[in-house]
């Protein structure tokens, strides 16, 4: 009798939904399933907390207004874990989703939201997330280098202090030296987002403090007139 062959087990994504709401985290929850997830719940910030230390999530789907601990408070917690976090708030405030995404924040939804729109977001946030096949280092001269497979930037040997989404703009600019990108091409491509779902200015943002993270070697980053940015 021959061994009999088993499909390759398919590992689902682990979703860590953060929402104080009762209905919206049971609505994400039923989406994020259907969709295909692994998701587990709480609308408390502390619970939060431990849920990322106990089950080791790939996303976390952070609102900003939580029981016991709020959600920058949560984030400002998470400071340096290499953990994707999707804001997920009601306050249209630009003050509180810029500094949501100071504090390492990938992407932001503002409710209300629709399922689509929310398991799109997610989906394109795990994909960017995902480690690279292989080693590979971008030598942008001037004592640059940019490594993909360590998800870090080194100025003059020095590692540059920077958040995943300011990393992987730097990293999607470096990799076409020269070439000229719209603000909307780079929501799309670096974000996996568009003008309909986030502020363009969320690219300029991102540039101005990459700007000043990087000191002197910041005027590399270019600004084109009528058209967006470039890495010369």
């Amino acid at each position: 009798m021959g061994v009999m062959q088993h499909a390759p087990v398919e590992v689902l994504p682990r979703v860590l939904v953060a929402e104080d709401d009762p209905a919206v985290q049971e609505l994400i929850c039923t989406v994020l399933r259907r969709a295909g997830m692994v998701v587990d719940s709480t609308g408390d910030g502390l619970r939060a907390l431990e849920l990322v230390e106990s089950s080791r999530p790939d996303l976390l789907l952070l609102d900003l207004d939580l029981d016991g601990l709020d959600g920058l408070s949560v984030m400002e917690a998470l400071a340096g874990r290499n953990l994707p976090v999707i804001i997920l708030t009601g306050r249209r405030s630009e003050g509180d989703r810029v500094l949501g995404l100071e504090l390492g924040a990938d992407d932001y939804v503002v409710k209300p939201f629709s399922p689509r729109e929310l398991t799109a977001r997610i989906r394109a946030v795990l994909r960017r997330a995902a480690p690279p096949e292989q080693v590979d280092l971008l030598d942008a001269g001037g004592g640059l280098e940019v490594d993909l497979a360590a998800y870090e930037a080194r100025l003059d040997g020095e590692p540059l202090t920077l958040t995943r989404r300011e990393f992987e703009v730097l990293a999607f600019l470096v990799r076409s030296p020269g070439r000229a990108f719209t603000r909307e091409e780079m929501l799309a491509e670096v974000w996996g987002s568009s003008a309909e779902w986030q502020d363009p200015s969320t690219v300029t943002e991102h540039i101005r403090r990459l700007r000043l993270k990087m000191g002197e070697s910041g005027h590399r980053l270019e600004t084109v007139r009528g058209v967006g940015y470039r890495f010369s």
